[in-house]
């Protein structure tokens, strides 16, 4: 005796279907079913961003006049964020590296 129901020769034991098995079996498909269509979809869209490369225009180098007289040496520089502080010795000068504009003078030299 194994602790089952016991049935007479030949006979097939009747399979008991769940009432939500039908339910998952179809989520499955379909969760399955997407999972393909997106790696397809981003395999394609890899595909595409390669081929349809645009070029970057080069950007433009402005060069910024400071007005020092010949001969004077930037001695220190110091940056902050988007701005920098040359230090000549005579005069720290104040850029805004975005806007390509000095911001301010500030004279060192005693008069």
């Amino acid at each position: 005796m194994t602790g089952k129901a016991e049935l007479p020769q030949g006979e097939v034991e009747p399979v008991i279907r769940q009432p939500g098995l039908k339910f998952l079996e179809a989520a499955v498909y379909i969760m399955g079913g997407l999972l393909v269509l997106m790696l397809v979809g981003l395999i394609g869209g890899i595909v595409w961003k390669v081929t349809h490369r645009t070029e970057t225009p080069p950007v433009e180098t402005k060069l910024l006049n400071l007005g020092l007289a010949t001969g004077i040496q930037i001695q220190a520089m110091e940056f902050d964020g988007d701005r920098v502080a040359l230090n000549t010795g005579q005069e720290i000068i104040v850029i805004d590296i975005r806007k390509n504009s000095v911001i301010s003078r500030i004279s060192i030299t005693a008069k």
